[in-house]
Formats: C-alpha cells, structure tokens, sequence
C-alpha cells in the first residue's frame, strides 16, 4: 500500500465544538424579541384604546343613509278634457298660481250658458210668483173690505128694519083706533117688509164676501208655497251656474306653491282627468335633510342639535343645519312588508330612524342642491 492510500484512508477527526459567548446565550434564552414585545404593545394598547372609544360616549354620530328632501306638489287637473295648451317648459321657475296648462273649454263654456239660462228662467219664476202673491194681497185687502162693507150696511138695514118693523106697530093700533087710514097702514107694512128683505140680503152678500176672503186665503197658502218653490229654483240655479263657472275656470291649470316645474308629462292633445299626474312643481327654497340613523345612534341626539351636511355633488362644501323632528318609527314599518319578528326565525337586526334635518337659511350653496342628492350628516350631540 502506498503512503498515499494509506493516508486517504486515515480517518478524519471531527473539530472542536465552539463555546458560544456569555452575551449570545443569554439572548437565545428570551422566548420573543424585542420586535415582537413592542407589536404586542402596539396591539394592546390599540386595544385598550378601542374598548375606551366604544364604551365613552361620542360628541358626534354620522350616518352616509342620507338625502335632500323637498315637498314636492304633483300637479292634477280637476276636470276631464283634451290638453289644448303648454304654458311652461320643463324646469321653469313659477310662483304659485302661475298659469300652467290649458284644458279645452269648450264643452264647459256651453254648460255655463246653460246655467246661465236656466238661471235667467227661474228667476222670471220667482218674479211671476211675487207678482201673484201681490196681486192676492190685493185681492185679499178687496176681499176684506166687502166684508167690512157688507157688515156695516146689515147694521144700517137692521136699523131700518126696526123703525120700519116700530112704524107699522103703531100704525095697525091706530087702525084699529080708527085713527089712520088703511092706506097709511099698508104703506108701513111694506116699508117694514122691504127693510127687512134688505136685511136678509145684506146677510146673504156678506156670507158670500166671507167665502171669498176664505177663498182667497186659502190660495195665499198656495201662492207662499210657490213662491217658495222658485226661490228654491233660483238658489239651486245660481249653484248650478256657480259650478259652471268653476268648473270653467279649472281648464287654466295653475301652479299650486313656488319652485321649478319638473316630471312634466303632460302634452298637447293628451286626454286628462282628474288624478292625472301632469308634472310636478319642486319648491327648492325648502330643501331639506332625511337621514338614516341606526337605532343605536339616536339615544342621545334631540331635536335643535346642530348637524353639518356633506353633500356628493358639493365636494369640499360644509353646510349646516339643525335636527328638526324624528321619524314616528323606524323605517321598515312604513315599508311595503313591515318586519315583523314574531314569525319565523328571528335574526336581530338593527334598525333605522329618519332624521329630519333643516338647513340653515342664508346659505348660498344651497341653491345648487337638488332633491334626491346624497349627504353625510354628522350631529353634534353635545350642542343643543
């Protein structure tokens, strides 16, 4: 063998373990490194801090479930017809009562001309019933004085009869006296018989004045009643005339508040009828703020809490406001289906409450607001 096989197959002694170093032990005994001891500081006192933020009471709540309002007004008609004129273009500004829309009136001006003449006829009817009435009157006064008459003329006859009825007396003692002659006694006789005739005739005439005062009373009744008939024709004319009227007046459709004409869906030649949405005027002088807060964010806000509006289409603009009113309940009870938790499994939810929010005046970037726009809101529970 070779010195040099016999020396490649000597075996090779392994090295000496190294003593690490007293500073290098000590390190490797610590279970985490500083880095790791100050990520576990930074966590807890990030914790620590996010417990005290959630359990203290904020200053403010802030919600993103929130936007421009207005009362808008849909304009309808309150007639039926064909639309014969646009006064308006979309997006106008009007005042209340600015002329709109025309309806063709022709069919209504033809009723009012009728109403106009069954008025005119009945008061001719009125007018003949009063000229009855006075005409009975007089016939009741005429009627009243043969009465009188025939009464005072019976008292004259019966006076007559009794000096005639006196005479006759006396002369038929005389005849038979001897003291006048028979001539003079039949003279008185008939003076007696004649006076007493006009008696009964006097009382026969005033019987008769009676009945017709009677008569004539009785039609005076009936005259009272006819003349409150066409009075009540009139009245019911002059109503009719009124509605008319009214109803033609209504073909002018005018706008109901102040604002811009919006939705206009009406043109000419449409039919219409009353309920017929023809466009919408949009007051936006009285825009307003509904926003959406969670059930759990309402506990301390109340109404005159100050609030800053952050609008999408404003970036950059703050605007301010007050909590106006709340909201009788929270949103899902006004909803087509109402929540209700009391069928089915119950999953809690957490609900919302519409926050109304009225915008301070004098506010110059409120003009170029529109309703339906998105906003955040924040309110300052601590002011009030």
């Amino acid at each position: 063998m070779s010195a040099q096989t016999a020396e490649a197959l000597r075996p090779v002694s392994s090295p000496a373990p190294v003593t690490p170093a007293p500073e290098a032990t000590k390190r490797s005994r610590l279970p985490f490194s500083r880095r790791t001891l100050i990520a576990v500081g930074i966590a807890l006192a990030a914790a620590i801090g996010g417990a005290v933020y959630i359990l203290l009471p904020h200053g403010s709540v802030t919600t993103d479930a929130a936007y421009l309002e207005a009362d808008s007004s849909v304009v309808s008609p309150r007639i039926r017809g064909i639309v014969s004129e646009i006064l308006v273009q979309d997006n106008a500004i009007v005042k209340a009562g600015t002329p709109l829309l025309r309806i063709d009136d022709a069919e209504f001006a033809a009723r009012e001309a009728s109403a106009e003449a069954d008025l005119r006829t009945a008061e001719a009817a009125v007018l003949a019933a009063r000229a009855a009435f006075s005409e009975l009157s007089a016939q009741q006064r005429l009627a009243n004085s043969d009465v009188t008459a025939a009464r005072a003329a019976i008292v004259s006859a019966e006076a007559e009869a009794a000096r005639t009825g006196a005479d006759k007396a006396r002369f038929d003692r005389l005849a038979d006296a001897g003291a006048a002659s028979r001539r003079d006694v039949d003279q008185t006789s008939a003076a007696a018989a004649s006076a007493n005739a006009e008696v009964a005739r006097l009382t026969a005439k005033l019987d008769v004045s009676r009945s017709q005062s009677a008569a004539v009373t009785a039609r005076h009744e009936k005259l009272i009643a006819a003349l409150a008939e066409a009075q009540a024709s009139e009245a019911r004319a002059k109503a009719a005339l009124d509605l008319a009227r009214q109803d033609s007046s209504y073909t002018l459709v005018k706008a109901p508040v102040d604002g811009v004409i919006g939705d206009r869906k009406a043109n000419v030649g449409d039919y219409v009828q009353p309920g017929t949405r023809l466009m919408t005027v949009v007051p936006l002088d009285a825009l307003y703020v509904v926003a959406n807060f969670k059930e759990t964010q309402v506990a301390r806000m109340l109404p005159g809490q100050s609030a800053t509006i952050e609008a999408d289409a404003l970036p950059g603009v703050k605007l301010h406001g007050k909590v106006e009113s709340f909201a009788p309940g929270s949103g899902s009870q006004f909803s087509l289906l109402p929540f209700e938790p009391g069928t089915g499994n119950f999953t809690k939810i957490v609900q919302r409450v519409a926050v109304r929010i009225a915008l301070d005046r004098d506010q110059a970037d409120v003009k170029r607001l529109r309703p339906g726009l998105s906003t955040v809101v924040t309110v300052n529970l601590n002011a009030h």
